[in-house]
């Protein structure tokens, strides 16, 4: 991997140190790896990875081809350069290595330009062999195109590619993908690949988008940084205009939160400038350099490096981004063991290092600065890619120069640790143990500096001895009896070696190890609705814990973790049981109480016309949502059937995911309604079914203001000269209208009898009152013989009577329109009408719909 993540050391006996001017001890002298072309004028595209025992790969492109050559931990070339046999056609770009902790690692590269354009991926074991066959073509694969019209000449060009490993070898892969319709680019997306060491790959997954609709290619810039499943993605936006950068979170393919980083009138110095790393303990940076928009002057500014930092839920630590240095560019961002940060810039055209320190949670520590490599006078001496090694202990440059002869050389170059100063750590895995308890133990040593002896070796001392690596594990066995174990060695250079002692201390079984203590919380305890809780716990004098009841598993010792969102009401137990290697143990439990949840989402029935008389007629069949608990269930004026069951009037309960369907018996009488009305805790609905008409009835068609079809059916007599009129003037601005005035006549009535007009209209229809007017429209009102069930409204007319603005007998003249109240919009129970009919009113489930529609005719 680029930035080794390896256990923080615990330090037992350490002797003092001795300082170096910053970058810190240089190791090793410049080693020069050529270009296949020595008259190649600098090589722009080439990267470079370590693993912790200093072992690494470089990687450079020269024109179509891509070039390896694995290293040594002092920098020199190990083997014969390999040719990386680079597939597809055009020039390489975008070069980028990683590397896992035994050596293994993996080559991405971009290869063409635009709709040609193809990102490359395959991996290497660490002697240099090909893991694959082939290399994968990342642009064969179907990108996201919903909702993209029809095209004949569909491609996607892939580039900008940004890769990382973790220390077992699991891989993320983050690209730009433009999908292009013959030249004209519709789409630009950020793929995500999430890659496992031994598993296949996921499917590409979009996680940004955005449209464009022109023939200039624009590349947005990824970083990406990788721990098991848990990956972060820092993202820009494209750059033309303001720059988005945002934090993604992903756990494998499952995306878990996006956050916004910054957002600013800038442009990113290229992929090189822009870097996120997530600590162990979670915690998220960004680091990246951009030049700052001038308004005034249109111009931009000289770069300077910024960063944010987020904590493990990708909540910032600062309320904006802070600015480390300017008229600088970002080289490179590493972590350490401990979750520290070191953040290297460079000074704009100059040899100029600083070298920023800040701890886990973001905060800044350290300013270091220090000299460059040296500058020759012909080429200035680029940086190309900086790779810390040994837990960032070390760092290897990479870094371009043209010599005398005007060739170019690719140079390495090892230097110490960024604070400066040699460091030598040494662990063992437990400490103290119990003799004969059968615990196997491990001594770990990590060194910054090649021993002074024979093979850059250091020498050991103590309960051990001879000349071993710089950095290793030795297997100390299995102890058996009591006394304390002293372990030392000494690394560095002769002058300046470094000289450590750990010791382990091994008990007797009559000397009781001590007992762990738990501080153990859940934060917050009590829930309501859709939400989570965090677990947080820290012991003392505990070696391992494992988790029982509502989670299972190993834990380590300190840490957090989310739990939920939950789907149902209750308590919860969370239980963590901590040892003391194989003796004395405790437990504490914390409990997550969720609150119950009964009012369900809002659902509706569809109502039924032109039934037969007297017929059992059936609802159409809901899912009820919405509910963790059980809600009371109660119906009046019909009977409901819950997942098929046999219907009922009793009350009941339902749960969240049964299905619930009602059954009305039909009346006898033609034209009228039935409504049965379901209530779910305090949400209630409606279920109607009305009679068809006699054969002899009239009906009639009309478009509503927006075009959609409206049907009038009356009981008796012919409907005429059914129409839309202009809003009357003495219609209430207390009501909306949203499907306008309408206007009808109704000929040929008995004298002085009672008519129903049923009027059916568009789905999405949800009335609330009828409001009638007199003929010249000076006059409106609500009308107190309106019925309404969802779409669907009865008139109940009397000849010369109610409703009637007709003096004829046997004629009915009816203006008027549905409308919708500010009382039912701002959540009143019910609404309904009276009159000549039993529908109850409607009630607060149509309140968002009748919303949208007051807000649509508003605009």
């Amino acid at each position: 991997m680029k930035f080794a993540r390896l256990l923080s050391a615990t330090l037992l006996t350490i002797t003092p140190l001795v300082a170096h001017t910053l970058p810190g001890p240089q190791l090793s002298a410049p080693n020069v790896i050529s270009p296949v072309n020595a008259d190649t004028p600098r090589i722009f595209s080439a990267d470079i990875a370590t693993a912790p025992d200093g072992r690494g790969i470089l990687a450079w492109s020269e024109g179509g081809f891509v070039y390896l050559q694995r290293l040594n931990a002092d920098g020199t070339a190990n083997g014969m350069r390999i040719n990386a046999n680079a597939v597809g056609t055009g020039e390489v770009r975008g070069v980028d290595v990683v590397m896992d902790n035994d050596a293994n690692f993996a080559l991405a590269y971009t290869k063409g330009f635009d709709r040609d354009a193809v990102v490359y991926f395959r991996r290497f074991l660490a002697d240099g062999s090909p893991e694959a066959i082939e290399y994968d073509n990342q642009s064969m694969r179907p990108y996201s195109v919903v909702g993209l019209p029809e095209c004949g000449d569909r491609q996607v060009g892939t580039s900008a590619p940004a890769m990382d490993m973790d220390a077992d070898g699991n891989v993320a892969l983050v690209f730009d993908a433009a999908t292009y319709c013959g030249n004209v680019i519709e789409r630009n997306q950020g793929v995500y690949r999430y890659m496992p060491k031994s598993a296949p790959a996921s499917e590409p997954l979009a996680f940004i988008s955005a449209t464009a609709t022109d023939t200039e290619p624009r590349t947005r810039i990824s970083a990406v940084d990788i721990q098991g499943t848990l990956v972060t993605i820092a993202t820009t936006g494209l750059p033309n205009g303001r720059q988005q950068i945002s934090l993604v979170r992903y756990n494998g393919t499952a995306q878990q939160s996006t956050v916004q980083v910054a957002d600013f009138q800038s442009r990113i110095s290229g992929a090189t400038g822009f870097a996120v790393r997530r600590s162990a303990a979670g915690t998220a940076t960004v680091v990246w350099s951009a030049s700052t928009f001038n308004g005034q002057t249109s111009t931009f500014s000289a770069p300077s490096v910024r960063m944010r930092s987020f904590d493990a839920n990708n909540t910032p630590l600062t309320d904006a981004p802070v600015e480390l240095i300017t008229n600088s560019t970002l080289l490179g961002l590493s972590t350490e063991a401990d979750g520290d940060y070191a953040i290297y810039t460079r000074r704009e055209n100059l040899d100029l290092w600083s070298i920023y320190r800040f701890s886990d949670a973001g905060v800044a520590g350290e300013i270091r600065q220090g000299t460059n490599v040296y500058n020759n006078g012909f080429w200035q001496t680029v940086p190309l890619a900086i790779s810390p090694t040994l837990s960032g202990n070390n760092y290897t440059v990479l870094y371009n120069r043209s010599d005398a002869d005007d060739s170019t050389k690719l140079h390495v170059l090892r230097y110490g640790g960024p604070q400066g100063t040699l460091k030598l750590d040494m662990q063992v895995s437990r400490n103290p143990i119990v003799a004969g308890a059968g615990d196997q133990i491990a001594l770990r040593w990590i060194s910054n500096a090649i021993g002074p002896f024979s093979g850059g070796t250091c020498q050991a001392s103590g309960n051990w001895g001879g000349f071993v690596a710089p950095s290793g594990v030795r297997d100390l066995g299995f102890f058996t009896t009591a006394g304390d174990r002293t372990y030392s060695l000494l690394c560095g250079p002769a002058m300046d070696g470094l000289f450590q002692s750990v010791t382990l201390n091994v008990q007797s079984t009559e000397q009781p190890l001590p007992t762990p203590t738990i501080n153990f919380t859940a934060t917050p305890a009590n829930l309501e609705g859709n939400a989570t809780s965090t677990l947080t716990w820290s012991t003392t004098n505990a070696t391992t814990c494992e988790a029982s009841g509502e989670w299972s598993g190993s834990k380590a010792v300190n840490g957090s973790e989310t739990v939920g969102p939950f789907t149902t009401a209750g308590s919860r137990t969370y239980t963590l049981t901590c040892r003391n290697q194989n003796g004395p143990f405790a437990t504490q439990s914390v409990d997550v109480n969720v609150a119950s949840d009964t009012t369900p989402d809002s659902f509706s029935f569809t109502a039924i016309t032109n039934s037969n008389p007297s017929l059992d007629t059936q609802s159409n069949t809901i899912t009820i949502a919405g509910l963790n608990a059980p809600a009371a269930l109660s119906i009046t004026g019909g009977t409901y059937s819950i997942d098929g069951s046999q219907f009922t009037s009793a009350n009941g309960t339902i749960s969240n995911g049964q299905t619930l369907r009602l059954r009305v018996t039909a009346s006898a009488d033609p034209g009228e309604t039935v409504v049965a009305t379901v209530t779910v805790s305090d949400f209630s609905t409606n279920f109607s079914v009305t009679t068809r008409m006699p054969d002899d009835a009239s009906t009639a068609m009309v478009e509503d203001v927006d075009n959609n079809p409206v049907e009038f059916m009356s009981s008796e007599g012919t409907l005429n000269n059914l129409r839309t009129v202009v809003t009357p003037m003495g219609a209430p601005t207390t009501r909306e209208y949203p499907n306008g005035f309408f206007a009808f006549n109704l000929d040929n009535v008995t004298a002085n009898s009672t008519v129903t007009v049923t009027i059916t209209l568009p789905a999405d229809a949800r009335p609330t009152s009828y409001v009638k007017c007199n003929a010249d429209g000076s006059s409106c009102a609500d009308f107190a013989g309106a019925t309404f069930n969802n779409n669907v409204v009865v008139l109940t007319l009397t000849d010369n009577g109610a409703g009637d603005n007709d003096p004829r007998e046997g004629f009915i003249s009816d203006p008027g329109a549905p409308a919708v109240t500010p009382a039912a919009a701002s959540g009143s129970a019910s609404v309904g009408g009276g009159g000549g009919g039993s529908l109850n009113a409607m009630l607060l489930p149509l309140v968002g719909f009748l919303l949208w529609r007051v807000r649509r005719k508003a605009g």
